[in-house]
């Protein structure tokens, strides 16, 4: 075997060990050589080079075995290997995590955003990444930036950015450059259908799509297990489609479906001023015709858009991705009526975090870079209630 086979083959034999010792939270040298079909003295050999590196944590001795054998070494994944930073920019607010190399989370906060200036948002976002470098507690230190953006992405780069002028700004060789880690930019429909594909039950549908509805609408499609983007990442960018409007007239499905348009109805059908989920629970706890009807016309439409979906795409399952929805539970039980009144025969869930779920997303889309494990599978765990 040549030497450059020899090479391959080594970083080959080196994933399938990191990729065990990722999945497991307790695992012995000879279950990962079981698990991976390696002989022992490979694994021994794989585990000294991932140990020198700091990749694997020691937890001691396990259970003895049945026949009274010596009880085994465990080890698993070292949590603080390093750290990632995750970065969701919406319309009007920055959502910062911080995740350990397996994908737990160091912290987690929401920054108001008073205007769309992209250079004062990233000199927060340098602020952050100051602070949580000043409290360093892991061995490699920062390992890479992920954003997550409301936005056309392709290939890292942002298209096009219906909220933040970008002023010919190029976000990931900046942060490259200034921070020498690899930097991942992905839309926020997208990474929401990653987390559900990384942080989701095992053996979780191979093909689905993630409905997720904010200021406009957008869908991340998974199929066979990869995220399908299209050309130029124009896959799901259903606020820019094209349809009639009650007078006839041509409109983007932005300006009549989003979040902003039934907190408008709503307020419109109060008398009121509703620019928030809380006022807009309160309307809806009035539970008057007038509300309902709100709640009804907007749970129509979105089953309609959910039946649409499914003859398109052909997925196995629907999730929605939506604070609103979210936060009104009322209105997801009428989308998930609605979409059984017009034919679809795919489960339709709801997700519950919606704030966490694009920013788990990209988090994972990174860590899967930096230990090179972009193709093999992952389970990715995190310990706070989400669904």
């Amino acid at each position: 075997m040549s030497s450059t086979n020899r090479d391959l083959n080594r970083l080959t034999n080196l994933k399938l060990v990191k990729q065990q010792l990722f999945n497991h939270p307790a695992i012995s040298r000879a279950a990962v050589a079981r698990n991976t079909g390696l002989t022992r003295s490979t694994t021994s050999s794989l585990f000294a080079e991932l140990d020198r590196q700091g990749f694997v944590r020691h937890l001691g001795r396990g259970q003895a075995t049945e026949n009274g054998g010596r009880k085994p070494e465990l080890y698993t994944i070292n949590t603080h290997y390093g750290y990632i930073a995750c970065f969701n920019l919406t319309y009007d607010s920055l959502y910062v995590m911080f995740l350990y190399a397996d994908g737990q989370e160091i912290s987690f906060q929401q920054i108001a955003l008073t205007n769309h200036e992209l250079l004062q948002v990233m000199e927060i976002i340098n602020q952050q990444l100051a602070t949580t470098a000043a409290h360093n507690d892991t061995e490699h230190g920062l390992l890479g930036i992920s954003f997550s953006i409301h936005a056309v992405v392709e290939d890292n780069q942002i298209v096009h950015s219906p909220y933040y002028p970008l002023h010919g700004i190029n976000l990931q060789k900046y942060y490259q450059d200034r921070y020498h880690v690899p930097v991942k930019i992905g839309n926020e429909a997208n990474l929401a259908a990653i987390y559900e594909r990384d942080y989701g039950k095992q053996n979780s549908a191979d093909n689905f799509l993630v409905l997720s509805i904010h200021r406009g609408p957008g869908i991340g499609v998974i199929a066979n297990r990869e995220l399908f983007t299209g050309y130029r990442g124009m896959v799901g960018e259903l606020g820019s489609v094209k349809i009639p409007n009650r007078q006839g007239q041509v409109t983007e499905l932005g300006d009549v479906f989003s979040s902003d348009h039934f907190l408008a109805r709503l307020g419109q059908a109060t008398g009121t001023t509703i620019n928030n989920f809380t006022a807009a629970q309160q309307a809806v706890r009035q539970h008057d015709d007038a509300t309902k009807a709100v709640l009804t016309d907007f749970a129509t439409v979105t089953g309609q858009l959910i039946f649409n979906l499914q003859m398109l795409y052909g997925p196995e399952k629907i999730l929605i991705n939506s604070p609103l929805v979210e936060n009104i539970p009322e209105l997801g039980a009428l989308i998930q009526a609605a979409t059984i009144q017009c034919g679809c025969q795919v489960p339709v869930i709801i997700i519950k975090g919606a704030q966490y779920v694009s920013l788990l997303g990209a988090g994972a889309l990174l860590i899967r870079q930096v230990l090179g494990l972009e193709d093999v599978a992952l389970q990715f765990q995190w310990f706070r209630k989400i669904g």
